[in-house]
């Protein structure tokens, strides 16, 4: 193949929070999830040496308040452990498609990884993209409808190898951004909506989201009836909330985040110290507040309205947390 065209092809995809839904999701019940205003970003190098290397500055606790420490707080062995499956991911795509090129790509994120904010996902779909674009031989930035579905699914499959049971929820916003409902990747639309005044909490508590579903399924096979019943409620919390966007009602909203919390924490997914960070905020005026993600730590999704901020910020200074605002980006991948 001849790569000469372009000597560097770059990409970059944002992050997630699951607004209302997660955990259900994987058994095939709606969610509402929002791509935000952080990215993972990558740029491939065409290289002699067949195959592909990645290097990175993935990080465990990335805050972008605090990145100027990154270089400083880099854990080499959990760098390994994420890099090797994004790496074996991309040799399967470029043995299959193009495996007479070498290419070294390098990543970075704005996305802490393990706290519910699909970076996994980002990754495999910034990966995706990338190999994507060297596989048509094309410098064009556009990318077709059927070039988007075919990275979704090879993002997916990428995200599979991680995290072993995956909705698609968090490959699919990442893939085509914006604020969506998801009910399967095709049957799924995007939701109209006004600038929600969303925070995120980070608890600085690292989870492993296959530890975390793997939890789900035994309380789903356990209690088969009780989950079936939340399952229902979950759904119900979904359907309410659509009208609720549409409405631009923040005081549902808020409420209904609250509820999905409720049904989070019977699953099993919450702990003392999330409950402690909510509590605090429901007592410092906000909205809503839940889990985002697999829970057990991770982030806390806030809906606040910013006068409520500093009072929350004060509040939760003496557990080495602040909140953080952020907005839904309505790009998803972006090939540069």
């Amino acid at each position: 193949m001849d790569v000469g065209y372009k000597p560097q092809v770059g990409a970059s995809a944002p992050g997630k929070v699951i607004i209302f839904g997660e955990h259900f999701v994987v058994y095939n019940n709606q969610a509402i999830v929002a791509a935000i205003n952080r990215r993972c970003f990558g740029r491939a190098d065409f290289i002699k040496n067949l195959g592909v290397q990645i290097a990175s500055s993935l990080e465990r606790n990335y805050n972008p308040q605090t990145a100027r420490d990154a270089a400083a707080t880099i854990d080499v062995r959990s760098n390994t452990e994420l890099l090797e499956p994004l790496t074996i991911f991309c040799k399967n795509i470029l043995g299959e498609y193009a495996p007479e090129i070498g290419i070294k790509i390098f990543i970075k994120s704005e996305l802490a990884v393990g706290v519910g904010l699909g970076s996994s996902a980002a990754s495999c779909v910034t990966l995706a993209g990338i190999l994507k674009s060297i596989i048509r031989h094309s410098s064009s930035k556009e990318i077709s409808s059927i070039d988007r579905q075919w990275i979704y699914e090879k993002a997916l499959d990428g995200e599979q190898m991680i995290h072993n049971k995956s909705s698609g929820v968090d490959c699919y916003v990442s893939t085509y951004g914006g604020l969506v409902h998801f009910a399967g990747p095709t049957r799924t639309r995007t939701i109209e909506n006004q600038p929600l005044p969303l925070f995120l909490i980070n608890t600085h508590r690292r989870h492993e989201t296959s530890e975390l579903v793997s939890h789900v399924r035994r309380f789903r096979g356990n209690k088969s009836k009780r989950f079936n019943a939340l399952m229902n409620e979950a759904t119900a919390i979904c359907s309410s909330g659509i009208k609720a966007i549409a409405k631009g009602s923040l005081e549902e909203i808020g409420l209904l985040m609250t509820e999905n919390h409720k049904l989070l924490r019977e699953i099993g997914v919450s702990n003392s110290e999330i409950e402690k960070i909510i509590g605090i905020c429901v007592r410092c005026g906000s909205l809503g507040a839940k889990i985002t993600g697999a829970g057990g730590g991770g982030s806390i999704l806030v809906l606040a309205r910013p006068e409520t901020i500093p009072v929350l910020n004060a509040a939760i200074e003496g557990l080495d947390l602040c909140s953080e605002s952020i907005e839904i980006a309505n790009k998803g991948l972006i090939i540069d």
